[in-house]
């Protein structure tokens, strides 16, 4: 596990890193600071893998402050982020893994964590402790929330033949033990041929598909009915599937049901299939953002009701590290900052209208200014 030094001097965006940065297996935060003077001498006592740096910093700047750091130990990983893109020159020059923009999100640090293992692997340095917390999470669950993976008998990730093997199989995801029209399949994946070639690509792919499955020892099966296709699921879950199970059974949070709640909610991971571009799943994303956003809300309104403000906090923040211009979301946490500490008001309101005005150009929605006035 790579040990990481995060740097920012906005407190607001200082906390939303350590969410980000947190939800990563591979990643231990080490030490957090918004002082850039205050980090270096704290530098070499900590002696971390990694460190994230802001670039616009007073007093010393984050590409000042790395090279310092190259000073002290020049195998150290840096990785900038900043809200402007005109300092990525500067930043290369100083040998940075990596430049992200803001607001950095949970994908953003799933990529960059890739190239730091590797990175650090290629330096000779141990990796058996995270190979153990891989092998530790491994189960037999089919994850979709944020990736799409699925892990044979010894716990490696299965490998696809072809894209569209991959893809046909997250559209029988979506619908698990249903009957699909072999119809459907050939408008969503070939809609752009011929009929009799597109449904022989079909019936190839899913021949690849369940050759794929029977070699990795996966307990799905794909069965023929009539003029369609269905996916037994019956001996494995995923989560995706799980995750919507959860609303069917729960209207609302509450004593008795939080720990099943807790569950769900830190089960999501992200978008579902992660980074794959599959239009069709354009909708049933929506869905999942929109009962995620629902479950969100109603932990904040649980743990602020009970006076728990910190917990309230961090469950609309993680939800911020996905979606960091959600609306509905950055309301509520305005409206718990006014509540409970107009100083965090006034802060996450600067950092969310300097966030939208670079992002999409305009200004925090109305209700949002009214809040910071009153």
């Amino acid at each position: 596990m790579l040990k990481v030094m995060i740097v920012e001097d906005e407190k607001p965006i200082l906390d939303l890193m350590k969410i980000v940065i947190g939800q990563n297996a591979h990643l231990s935060i080490a030490g957090t600071f918004t002082k850039p003077l205050e980090a270096l001498k704290q530098f070499p006592i900590i002696k971390p893998d990694v460190v994230f740096l802001d670039i616009e910093m007073p007093k010393m700047t984050g590409i000042e402050l790395a090279k310092k750091m190259l000073i002290i130990n020049e195998d150290i990983q840096i990785v900038f982020t900043t809200a402007y893109g005109q300092y990525a020159l500067d930043a290369f020059k100083v040998y940075a893994v990596d430049y992200l923009l803001k607001p950095v999100t949970i994908q953003e640090i799933e990529k960059v964590t890739t190239r730091l293992r590797k990175n650090q692997k290629f330096m000779g340095t141990q990796l058996s402790e995270t190979r153990k917390v891989v092998e530790e999470e491994w189960n037999e669950t089919i994850l979709c929330l944020g990736t799409l993976e699925v892990r044979n008998g010894s716990g490696e990730i299965i490998k696809w033949p072809t894209k569209k093997t991959e893809e046909l199989f997250a559209y029988f995801l979506t619908k698990p033990n249903q009957i699909i029209d072999k119809w459907i399949f050939t408008e969503l994946l070939w809609g752009n041929m011929e009929d009799d070639r597109a449904v022989h690509n079909l019936y190839t792919t899913i021949y690849r598909l369940k050759k794929v499955l029977k070699e990795n020892d996966i307990l799905l099966s794909i069965k023929k009915v009539n003029e369609g296709y269905l996916l037994d699921m019956n001996n494995m879950n995923s989560d995706f599937d799980d995750f919507l199970h959860y609303f069917e059974t729960h209207k609302n949070v509450s004593s008795a049901n939080l720990k099943e709640s807790e569950r769900v909610f830190h089960q999501y991971k992200g978008s579902l299939f992660g980074r794959k571009d599959y239009i069709w799943s354009i909708g049933v994303q929506e869905e999942l953002v929109e009962k995620y956003s629902s479950l969100t809300l109603q932990l904040a309104l649980h743990y602020g009701s009970n006076g728990e403000f910190h917990l309230a906090e961090e469950r609309l923040k993680t939800f911020l590290s996905y979606y960091p211009l959600h609306e509905k979301i950055n309301l509520a946490l305005l409206n718990l900052y006014a509540l409970n500490d107009h100083n965090l008001l006034i802060d996450y309101y600067d950092y969310y209208a300097k966030m939208l005005h670079n992002e999409m150009g305009v200004a925090p929605p109305i209700e949002a200014q009214l809040l910071v006035k009153q």
